[in-house]
């Protein structure tokens, strides 16, 4: 994957329109990998990578399980706004284009992710075009294909700041890593089963009094043994009932994500689908017949007018010569009966004013037999008819081709929904959990508010059985279940070592080479081993001895968090651009040479990096040239309160650009 253009438009304190070019660059024969953004704090590079995730991920880029109100809230915060500005826009975007290995088949793709304000409301929509061709899809559907193609979880490996940086060097109890791990391997529900056999095992391994002979020690005994008889049962139901509570609310977010990423909202038109094709085939098989009896009529003598025109011409000349040749006769004829009928001085008169009446008449070059209708019906046929039919088959033909477009566009879409039956009992079946939760839920409460009442009968029993019992608890247990408990946790665990444990060994050889690589030589930290079964890391000395992390400097922390990104991101098999957001806070020079030199330029083959004048300084970027493909400087105006790109890095935009 190459990020190759971020767009932003009126997003946070970027104001107007803003193209960024992400795309490494070939320079002086070899393309460099490093994109290197500079800027004070403040001045906007988190936004960079926060429109990054955003474009990608929606509301999932502020994290798992944020809800739509605090979303929409925080995309109408995201508006750019400054006192300096006399109207304020409502609307907002941020464009992504990246480039897609799959298979050997590079895809290029544009995902743009806009919203705006009309009234109290946040209407957000989101566009995906692959190759120049908008998906249509719905937004759930994009969603969804996005997920599918770059995953959040993963991601989370490749894009970092200093925060995530932190956060994983500062973690005592291993939990951020153990996270990360799994989502890497996919054991959440490995775990979250061997988590329910633990509870279901505690729950079972309490505790009741012995009796001690007393009446009135068995009497209170007696009720506390039945109360806690009852509670535990109660307890059960509750256990059963939230453990429903949460399978089906399981359930119902899996299936809600396989909706999306197959595309629910195709099912419903699937059929359609179809029916449209069949339209389009009886269009199409309309328009052919329309097109034969088109061509059957006068249409092929289009083909022929060039030669037809002087043709009709000839006739028309041969037509006017037989009229006039006719007229002459007529004339002629009408002159001999009035020389009969009169005397000779008038019949010579007459001759004279015949002979300069009548105009010669050339004969004919071709003898043609037709009549002045029939030359009327073939000019009518060469001036209009023929023209209209050609007309008519050019339509006929534009007809054709975009109905065959249409039946190819139907029967792709066709092709590409999901079974309409198969999806309409997953959405039939998505209605029944919803119902299902919402009574799972009722149930769950009412049973909390029952044995929330018979705990404080409990308590009032066990604090006289308190004053009265002297004798101790003896344990009861119940074997068969417990023993089942533990054999299934053992299995699972099993199960996960022998899943996680080639991995572990790729992701402790990964992180090796990267700390050794980062760290110095009077660091204390030489190898860390990751237990395959809970991930927990113990990081070891020269000697081999384990480590504590307090032990460890903040920069020692810092870069065995540095490491440990970078190994779980190598060990994920993925090629994702790496996007760094100010890395080098808390590192001491030394340190921060090594990550400078040895990771950066090798983190991947495209980084993009957020820094600070002070983390990157001169020496730095000096060090760092001969893998920068180019660098921009962010300024923040305060006046405008609107901050701005321009190519060059600090000094670099001042005295020239980088070599």
């Amino acid at each position: 994957m190459i990020l190759e253009r971020l767009t932003l438009s009126d997003f946070r304190s970027y104001r107007g329109r803003h193209v960024i070019e992400l795309s490494p660059r070939v320079r002086y024969g070899a393309e460099r990998p490093i994109i290197l953004f500079g800027g004070l704090n403040g001045a906007g590079k988190t936004t960079l990578m926060l429109a990054i995730k955003l474009a990608l991920y929606g509301r999932h880029a502020l994290g798992m399980g944020t809800p739509m109100s605090a979303y929409h809230l925080f995309l109408r915060e995201s508006v750019h706004a400054s006192s300096a500005l006399m109207i304020r826009s409502h609307e907002a975007s941020v464009e992504i284009d990246f480039v897609y290995g799959k298979l050997g088949n590079r895809s290029h793709y544009t995902v743009r992710r806009s919203w705006s304000m009309p009234g109290r409301r946040v209407q957000e929509d989101l566009f995906v075009c692959q190759d120049g061709k908008t998906l249509s899809l719905s937004a759930q559907a994009c969603q969804g294909f996005l997920n599918e193609l770059v995953p959040i979880g993963v991601s989370d490996l490749f894009f970092f700041d200093g925060e995530k940086i932190a956060e994983l060097a500062e973690d005592e109890t291993g939990g951020t890593l153990r996270d990360a791990i799994q989502q890497l391997l996919g054991l959440h529900l490995v775990e979250r089963l061997r988590g329910d056999l633990r509870v279901y095992m505690l729950r079972h391994s309490g505790s009741s009094a012995k009796r001690d002979g007393s009446v009135e020690l068995d009497r209170t005994q007696a009720d506390y043994e039945r109360l806690l008889a009852e509670i535990d049962a109660e307890q059960d139901e509750l256990l059963r009932a939230q453990e429903q509570l949460d399978g089906l609310v399981a359930e119902h977010d899996r299936l809600d994500l396989r909706l999306s990423e197959r595309g629910g909202d195709w099912g419903v038109s699937r059929e359609s689908w179809r029916a449209k094709a069949t339209d389009l085939t009886n269009e199409l098989m309309k328009s052919e017949r329309e097109l034969r009896d088109e061509l059957a009529g006068i249409y092929p003598l289009g083909l022929a007018r060039k030669a037809l025109l002087p043709a009709v011409q000839a006739v028309a000349s041969a037509l006017n010569t037989r009229t006039r040749a006719d007229a002459n006769d007529l004339l002629a004829s009408f002159a001999a009966t009035l020389k009969d009928e009169l005397d000779g001085s008038a019949a010579e008169t007459i001759d004279q004013l015949l002979n300069a009446a009548l105009r010669p008449v050339p004969p004919p070059e071709t003898r043609l037999d037709v009549s002045h209708t029939a030359l009327a019906r073939m000019e009518h046929a060469i001036r209009h008819a023929i023209p209209e039919s050609e007309a008519r088959v050019e339509r006929l033909l534009q007809r054709i081709e975009a109905t065959h477009g249409e039946l190819a566009d139907a029967a792709l879409r066709f092709e590409q929904a999901p079974d309409e039956a198969t999806l309409a009992d997953d959405v039939s079946r998505l209605a029944e959990l919803a119902k299902e939760v919402r009574d799972a839920a009722v149930d769950v409460a009412v049973r909390k508010r029952e044995l929330k009442t018979h705990y404080r009968i409990a308590i009032g029993k066990a604090r006289a059985l308190r004053d009265n019992h002297t004798a101790r608890s003896e344990q009861e247990e119940t074997a068969q279940p417990l023993e089942y408990a533990e054999r299934s946790r053992r299995l699972l665990k099993d199960f996960r070592r022998v899943k996680a444990r080639r991995t572990i060994e790729e992701l402790e050889f990964e992180f090796g080479t990267a700390f050794h690589e980062l760290a110095r030589k009077d660091d204390l930290v030489a190898n860390a081993r990751i237990d395959p079964l809970n991930f927990t890391v113990k990081l070891l000395n020269r000697e081999g001895r384990e480590l504590r992390k307090a032990q460890l400097s903040a920069g020692e922390k810092q870069i065995y968090a540095i490491a440990m990104l970078d190994a779980l991101a190598r060990t994920s098999g993925r090629r994702l651009p790496v996007v760094v957001d100010t890395p080098l806070g808390r590192l001491d020079s030394q340190h921060r040479s090594n990550l400078v030199t040895s990771y950066f330029p090798r983190a991947s083959h495209q980084v993009i990096l957020l820094s600070t004048d002070v983390e990157v300084d001169e020496s730095f970027y000096t060090t760092l040239s001969p893998c920068i493909s180019h660098a921009f400087e962010i300024r923040y105006d305060d006046a405008e309160h609107a901050s701005s790109l321009h190519e060059g890095y600090f000094w670099r935009s001042r005295n020239g650009a980088a070599k």
